[in-house]
């Protein structure tokens, strides 16, 4: 699947599965598509809670069902169980499952609002749960109330229409979702356990957090995380991470740039171990902190400084306690008008400021979720106001999955099996718009990439993020028409620009290159590390990003050009051959007065021959030689005579050498890795969809090998399929072309 968009403005992605709202910041690029979408349009969008939502009108049927019932709501997919709390107990620690206790905020308090009065930054507290990631994100989109009231819809209370049902939504891998839960909380001898506002008597924050659980899998799934994550989850928007211990030169523009843009920003001391420890300045290593503002202080005597406020979502006093913290008398340098601007508070609610230069002595790492792509600072070093900003940005969104001995190939430092990684082209058609208009300079475009892994939270107790990355490869116009590309390409072929391997949810780079064409290759770091992702690739000119992909198609013989691979010429329908005397002498033997051999025949002669040339072949299967005999049997007898027996004896010894190119110490076997340079070779090309379908099917997914019997056999139904698809009618009766997907009944055929 595929959306693009231009950003800016909210838009509806409609496909035949599904309408999808991808964030504010797209827009149609279709006038079609606006067509279409322009009815669903006013009622998707997400910044408000409106009636007219379509996704607020399931709820409201839902909560109508409800009311009539007369029964509270209690939610059958994330039941008040301990396995919604910890699915792996032995990962509980200390706690004990029996001592919580589930309750309904009208059990906890004699007067429960879900918000009292507003929500603030300063509302929310952290409990048992190793979950600052969370918090911090949380606290800092409290900010933005319009993007809080899109992720907390403020429409639901404890009074009128109350029935323990609530919603909220948070953006998941390319869409928004919809979480809807009951309000039974765990609890501890009657006080909320895990995350609480500091108002005893609200619940907004407690309830998005058990449905934040529910969306994860558990609540187990969010002890210990990272910030992008919950703050891409909670808008839509794209992280970047920096190191601070090898800072950008332009960190303090960064800094400032976000926060104009309003940006959300986080930070954290990553430590040794992944224990929390509190230093002698009260910082904590390995917590996760809200960065809530950036600004010049003017001090009384002329001079400036600047200043960068924190919070600790702990929200107590754990709080910087050098200079500029809230009891430094550095204070005192300053005017009470000039305090005031600031909102400088004392006071132990987990809020402080400090300088500049300390902020980036003492933190090791800083993320930036930028709401929109255009919303990123500018490469130039202008200072931009982003409402004047004319740039705009164009997403494509890719989806693709790593599978061990298919497409699992790990990163370039395994250069055989790195090219069966998933492949995608992306253009970018012009310089950005700012650099067009420069002299005497390379004029470049820029490309934004995130790769994101799915679904590790869902898995029981938490899961572990595989090491990502990706390598970007330069492509002429031939080569970016050509197909997926092949492991001689990347040996011959050096990266233009890649990403870090991290073991996160996402890692995102910007990249300013010439125009022209480019392949990105996402891997996990090892080969064979299995997971989904998605790709998000943002430009400021619009871009056609898809698969690279193989059109499936068979060589129509020697004479119309044959298919190199790393310099060898395809061989599957090359001249066979001349049989000797030895080769009829064997047919005779075999078929007797009739001077046919059926397949048991047929079966017996292949094995006496192979048997003897490789080393731990157990011969060919029945099956196998049926389907052999398939391919020459037209009348379909069920036997064939010596001509048919000495084209079909070619095509198998054909086939041998082209085994033996990948198997040249006559194993048997060769890496599953290899399998499709080596069907290529055979003259038998398949798109992806194919080749996933045969890979599972033809290979040893425990071992990660191909064998000679299986190697055959693939051969021989993929040319059966190929001939059987085109002798297929293209039409109906009316006319009507494309009766039959090509590749849907070649990867019907082959799978079964």
């Amino acid at each position: 699947r595929r959306m693009h968009g231009r950003a800016g403005a909210p838009s509806i992605f409609v496909d035949s599965r599904r309408s999808t709202l991808l964030g504010s910041f797209l827009c149609c690029s279709s006038d079609e598509l606006k067509r279409a979408s322009r009815a669903q349009l006013r009622k998707s969008r997400l910044l408000t809670a409106q009636s007219d939502d379509p996704i607020a009108e399931t709820f409201a049927q839902k909560k109508r069902r409800q009311l009539a019932s007369g029964e509270l709501y209690e939610d059958p997919e994330f039941p008040a169980e301990a396995h919604s709390l910890f699915p792996n107990p032995d990962a509980a620690g200390d706690k004990s499952l029996e001592d919580f206790e589930w309750k309904r905020p009208r059990e906890i308090s004699l007067t429960p609002k879900f918000i009292n009065k507003s929500m603030s930054r300063f509302d929310i507290r952290q409990g048992e749960l190793k979950d600052c990631w969370l918090l911090a994100a949380v606290a800092s989109l409290s900010m933005h109330r319009r993007l809080l009231e899109r992720v907390v819809p403020s429409d639901q209370g404890f009074d009128r229409d109350y029935c323990g049902m609530f919603r909220f939504r948070f953006w998941q891998f390319g869409e928004w979702r919809e979480v809807v839960i009951d309000d039974r909380l765990p609890t501890k001898n009657g006080r909320l356990c895990f995350m609480r506002s500091q108002e005893e008597n609200e619940f907004w924050s407690a309830l998005l957090e058990k449905a934040y659980a529910k969306l994860n899998g558990s609540y187990q799934a969010l002890g210990g995380g990272n910030q992008a994550e919950s703050m891409e989850d909670l808008t839509g928007g794209l992280c970047e991470s920096f190191d601070l211990s090898q800072p950008p030169g332009d960190l303090l523009q960064i800094l400032f740039q976000a926060s104009r843009s309003h940006s959300m920003m986080g930070c954290c001391i990553e430590g040794a171990s992944q224990q929390q420890s509190v230093l002698p300045n009260k910082l904590i290593t390995g917590h996760a902190y809200s960065i809530t503002d950036v600004q010049y202080v003017t001090m009384l005597d002329g001079s400036r400084q600047c200043l960068v406020r924190l919070r600790n979502p702990w929200g107590n006093e754990y709080e910087w306690t050098g200079d500029w913290g809230d009891h430094s008398s550095t204070w005192d340098r300053v005017g009470p008008a000039e305090k005031q601007r600031l909102g400088v508070e004392v006071g132990d609610d987990g809020e402080f400021w400090m300088a500049y230069e300390d902020f980036a002595r003492e933190f090791t790492r800083l993320e930036v979720c930028r709401l929109s792509p255009e919303a990123m600072y500018d490469d130039s070093g202008a200072s931009v106001d982003p409402r004047k900003r004319k740039r705009h940005w164009e997403m494509s969104l890719e989806t693709g999955e790593w599978v061990a001995n298919i497409s699992a190939g790990g990163c370039r430092n395994f250069i055989a099996s790195f090219h069966t990684n998933p492949q995608f082209r992306v253009e970018i058609p012009a310089p950005d718009d700012h650099q067009a208009a420069a002299q005497g300079e390379t004029k470049l475009g820029t490309i934004i990439v995130g790769l994101m892994q799915k679904g590790v939270r869902r898995e029981a107790g938490g899961g572990h993020f595989k090491s990502i990355g990706y390598c970007i490869y330069s492509l002429t116009s031939r080569e970016a028409e050509s197909g997926t590309l092949d492991q001689l390409f990347f040996r011959t072929h050096r990266f233009v620009a890649k990403s870090i391997f991290a073991d996160l949810r996402e890692v995102c780079s910007r990249h300013r290159l010439p125009p022209g064409y480019y392949v990105i290759i996402p891997s996990t770091f090892a080969p064979n590390e299995e997971a989904q992702f998605i790709l998000r690739i943002f430009s400021e000119k619009p871009n056609r990003a898809e698969t690279m992909d193989t059109c499936s198609c068979i060589s129509c013989g020697h004479e119309t050009g044959l298919a190199l691979v790393a310099g060898r010429q395809s061989v599957l329908h090359a001249v066979v051959e001349q049989p000797t005397d030895q080769l009829y002498k064997a047919f005779i033997k075999f078929a007797g007065p009739s001077r046919k051999i059926n397949a048991r025949q047929l079966q017996q002669v292949l094995n006496v021959t192979y048997s003897k040339e490789i080393k731990s072949f157990q011969g060919f299967s029945l099956d196998t030689a049926r389907s052999l005999l398939a391919l020459v049997d037209v009348d379909m007898s069920g036997s064939m005579a010596y001509e048919e027996f000495k084209q079909l004896w070619g095509q198998v010894r054909q086939l041998r050498k082209v085994f033996k190119e990948f198997d040249p110490g006559s194993t048997g076997y060769f890496d599953a890795f290899k399998l499709r340079e080596a069907l290529k070779l055979g003259g038998l090309s398949v798109s992806n969809k194919v080749y996933h379908a045969v890979a599972v099917r033809f290979t040893d997914r425990d071992k990660g090998l191909v064998g000679f019997e299986d190697f055959v056999l693939l051969c021989t139904r993929l040319q059966i399929a190929f001939e059987s698809f085109n002798a297929m009618p293209k039409c109906d009766e009316q006319g009507s072309v494309g009766m039959v997907n090509h590749d849907n009944y070649l990867e019907q055929a082959i799978y079964s």
